[in-house]
C-alpha cells in the first residue's frame, strides 16, 4: 500500500532525520523538531509551549537533544535565554555536552532502552559504570546516534578483547557512528573487522617486534583499506614490511601503504608476483653501454646500488624512463 500526500503546502526535513535519527527519538522531540522545521527557525519556543499546553522547560530540552545530535543550533539574536532564542536548522560538529548526573538520570527515566543499556554494562563490567562510563554511553546514543542495540554488541566485543576502558569505547563507537553504523548487522561486520585487524597486528607483531600492544588509528585505518579494499593478506604486509625496513631501516607503516598501493594498482597480489616484478626492474635497469648507467638513489655516505623505489613503483605500471649520467 503507498500514500501520497494529499495536502497543498509542505515542508522539506533533511534525510538524515528519518534514515539516522527517526528511531532514537522520542515523540515531544519530534514534535519540536516538525515545528521548528515548518518555521525555519523564525519562532520561539514559547510560542510552542504555549500550542501544546507544555512546559516551555520540556521543550527546551528536547531542542537540546537535537542540538547534541548535531541536528539544531542555537543562536542568540537578543538577551534572552537559550530556550527563548531563535533556534535554526544546521548538520554540524559540535562537540557534545557533559551531561550533568540529574540530567543521566531523566534520560534512564524516559528511555526504557537507555535503562537497559546501562543495565547490561553495569553487569558486563560487574560493577557500576560511574559518571564518566555513563557519559560516555549517552554521547554515543544522544549526539552520535548510535542505538543502544548496537552500542551493547560493541560492549560485548570490548568486553570480550579485554578493552573495557571508556576511551576505547568512545573511540569505536565514534568510529562506527562515523560509518553510519546502525544496525546489530553492521556491526557484527565492523567487529570483524576489529578482529582481522588485531588478528594482523600480533602476526606483525611477532614478524617486526613492534611494541604497542594495538595500532593507533591511523594504523587502524590502513589495516582496514590494506585487507578489506585490496584484499591483501598476511604475506603480502609482511613482504612490504620487508620492502620498507630495508629502504628505511625502520618499520614504518607509511611507507608500507605507499608500497601496498603501488602493487594493487599495478595488480600485483602475491610475493611470487613482486619477486617476479622486481628481477624483471633489475634485468631491465642492467646499463646497455658505458654511456648509461642504472638510476642509483642518493642516500647519506654515497649512493644506494639497490633499486630506487619510486622508479620500481613506474616500473610495474609503464616501460622505465633511463636516467643518464649526470
Amino acid at each position: 500500500m503507498k500514500y501520497a500526500l494529499n495536502l497543498p503546502q509542505s515542508f522539506a526535513v533533511p534525510c538524515d532525520i528519518a534514515d539516522t535519527h527517526l528511531k532514537l527519538a522520542r515523540e515531544l522531540e519530534l514534535k519540536v523538531l516538525l515545528w521548528l522545521l515548518r518555521h525555519n527557525g523564525t519562532r520561539q519556543l514559547t510560542e510552542l509551549a504555549d500550542f501544546l499546553k507544555k512546559p516551555v522547560e520540556e521543550l527546551e530540552q528536547a531542542a537540546q537533544t537535537w542540538v547534541n545530535r548535531g541536528v539544531l543550533r542555537i543562536e542568540l539574536t537578543t538577551a534572552e535565554p537559550v530556550g527563548a532564542a531563535i533556534t535554526s536548522l544546521a548538520v554540524i560538529d559540535l562537540t557534545p555536552t557533559r551531561p550533568t548526573q540529574q540530567q543521566i538520570l531523566t534520560r534512564i527515566h524516559e528511555d526504557d532502552n537507555l535503562r537497559a543499556l546501562f543495565a547490561e554494562a553495569d553487569k558486563l563490567l560487574g560493577r557500576t559504570m560511574g559518571h564518566d562510563g555513563q557519559t560516555t554511553l549517552l554521547v554515543l546514543h544522544d549526539h552520535h546516534g548510535l542505538p543502544c542495540e548496537v552500542i551493547t554488541m560493541l560492549l560485548h566485543y570490548a568486553k570480550q578483547v579485554g578493552k573495557t576502558a571508556n576511551a576505547y569505547v568512545e573511540a569505536v563507537g565514534k568510529d562506527w557512528a562515523a560509518r553510519g553504523v546502525a544496525t546489530l548487522e553492521q556491526a557484527a561486520e565492523q567487529i570483524e573487522q576489529l578482529k582481522q585487524n588485531n588478528a594482523l597486528w600480533n602476526a606483525l607483531k611477532v614478524r617486526t617486534g613492534i611494541a604497542a600492544p594495538r595500532p593507533t588509528d591511523k594504523q587502524q585505518a590502513m589495516l582496514r583499506r590494506w585487507t578489506s579494499e585490496w584484499k591483501f593478506g598476511l604475506d603480502m604486509i609482511t613482504a612490504a614490511y620487508d620492502e620498507a625496513a630495508e629502504r628505511t631501516g625502520k618499520v614504518s607503516f607509511s611507507y608500507m601503504d605507499k608500497v601496498l598501493e603501488s602493487w594493487h594498482t599495478a595488480g600485483i597480489t602475491t610475493p611470487e608476483q613482486v619477486a617476479a616484478a622486481q628481477a624483471k626492474f633489475t634485468q631491465e635497469r642492467k646499463p646497455k653501454s658505458k654511456q648509461s648507467k642504472p638510476a642509483m638513489q642518493k642516500m647519506s655516505g654515497g649512493f644506494a646500488t639497490s633499486y630506487d623505489m619510486d622508479a620500481f613503483v613506474k616500473s610495474t605500471m609503464e616501460i622505465p624512463v633511463w636516467e643518464g649520467e649526470k
